[in-house]
């Protein structure tokens, strides 16, 4: 047992390092674009963007999410902090380069990269209190992106670099206005997607191990969920149509939940249809929750060895 768990531990921090060198290659690889836009052009910026997306979220699937309010606290800082550094080097670059396409191209990326940070470190909030500080802070920070856009080109005269450079804070702030007003894509009172670090096991293995393992939504089946070509580990649907499903994707195990219609072929569906069952306390876990207790479960079976269910969240 030490044995596994010393070479599921060396497994994670080869894959976390992978994804860091992902992250680097991401953007030093937009100091090769040249000038000219054209095909070479935009197949380095697709390529950046695709190993920021491989890198950054793959990377932050790996690790544990914060316990308690501090830990959530630093989470929440640290990616505002790093969403600042890449959004004053998106405006540094329009400054740098006057506002040519080439500099446009790269500053559109970064600071798409940086709303996403800002909205991971909003969507930390789990309480009314800190939901209402995150939105008056969201809010205040695209008031001024705005007065900051106008006092620069004011400043310059209204210079081409000046005008790019306050076109796309103004989209930026309309962008943290509407997160500021709850439109935030990374909330974590949405149904999260969640990750299993370490996770090694096929699908049908995985199934075959959970098979006799009583949850919420019953027991696992194996099927297609729309837009995934592999096949996946699905728990329900229950009677209102929600399920939670389990999938490999570049490698890392993930698990889900959604109301949407999912399946393919919605009658091999109608078969799994499962009344919710307590656990022996007669607890029912709320849908949001529900993604987060089954990659509980797989979390326990990775590091420990154990198949068993639990409403307990912190039961890891």
């Amino acid at each position: 047992m030490g044995g596994q768990k010393e070479e599921k531990k060396s497994s994670m921090i080869t894959e976390q390092i992978f994804d860091v060198i992902c992250l680097i290659t991401s953007y030093g690889i937009l100091f090769l674009l040249p000038q000219k836009i054209d095909v070479f052009f935009y197949l380095i910026f697709g390529i950046s963007a695709f190993l920021f997306c491989i890198g950054f979220f793959r990377l932050g699937f790996t690790f544990h999410a914060p316990a308690g309010a501090n830990g959530i606290l630093i989470a929440g800082l640290f990616y505002v902090i790093i969403g600042a550094l890449i959004n004053a080097a998106a405006l540094y670059e329009i400054c740098r380069d006057q506002g040519s396409g080439r500099s446009i191209t790269i500053a559109t990326l970064l600071l798409i990269e940086a709303l996403v940070l800002f909205a991971m470190a909003a969507g930390r909030s789990s309480t009314p209190e800190s939901q209402r500080r995150a939105a008056v802070l969201l809010r205040a920070a695209a008031v001024f992106a705005v007065l900051f856009g106008i006092a620069f080109a004011l400043w310059k005269h209204f210079s081409e670099a000046a005008v790019i450079m306050g076109t796309i804070l103004l989209i930026e702030a309309v962008c943290l206005w509407k997160m500021g007003g709850g439109s935030n894509p990374f909330n974590t009172l949405t149904p999260e997607i969640q990750s299993v670090p370490g996770m090694r096991i096929p699908i049908g293995e995985l199934k075959s191990v959970f098979a006799d393992v009583e949850t919420q939504l019953g027991y696992p089946w194996i099927g297609k969920i729309q837009t995934m070509k592999q096949d996946s580990i699905i728990y329900g649907p229950s009677e209102d149509g929600f399920c939670v499903y389990g999938y490999y994707l570049f490698g890392q195990f993930y698990i889900s939940g959604s109301t949407n219609p999912l399946f393919p072929d919605p009658e091999n569906a109608q078969g799994h249809i499962t009344e919710e069952i307590p656990d022996s306390d007669g607890i029912l876990l709320a849908k949001e929750n529900l993604p987060e207790a089954y990659r509980n479960m797989f979390t326990r079976y990775t590091e420990k060895g154990e198949a068993r269910w639990s409403t307990d969240l912190s039961d890891h």
